[in-house]
């Protein structure tokens, strides 16, 4: 039975669903006073650059150049510098209203991008789990 990439968890709260096209944060800490739930959808565009951050820039630094091919120019898109930093700023005030610091994707003009939280766990489900 194969497995298949179902989204990530960041910290304890946060999960990344790439099914839904969501990120979403449900506390885990005073659930019994109260429930704050925060959800943000995200485009085709962003959801690809995200996954493709999450896949890719935990363990290395990502280029510009292989994000613009990877993200834009393989799903048949164009895409420029502009572009690539107005989806990345977007994405990033996103990231920010659940609560994630400002840098969780950080860069260097040497190096390129990078996903800077270590308490970032995969989540898999067997295949027919979902479409059942």
């Amino acid at each position: 039975m194969d497995y298949q990439l179902h989204g990530f968890i960041i910290g304890s709260e946060i999960h990344f669903d790439i099914l839904n096209q969501r990120l979403y944060r449900l506390p885990s800490r005073h659930a019994d006073k109260s429930i704050v739930f925060i959800t943000i959808g995200l485009n085709k565009t962003m959801l690809e650059l995200f996954l493709y951050l999450m896949k890719h820039a935990r363990e290395r630094a990502v280029s510009k150049d292989e994000l613009i091919q990877k993200v834009w120019e393989d799903n048949d898109l164009s895409c420029s510098s502009q572009r690539l930093w107005q989806v990345l700023s977007n994405l990033t005030k996103k990231l920010e209203l659940l609560g994630l610091p400002a840098d969780f994707i950080s860069h260097s003009k040497q190096t390129g991008y990078r996903i800077t939280d270590n308490t970032i766990r995969p989540v898999y489900y067997k295949e027919n789990e979902l479409t059942n």
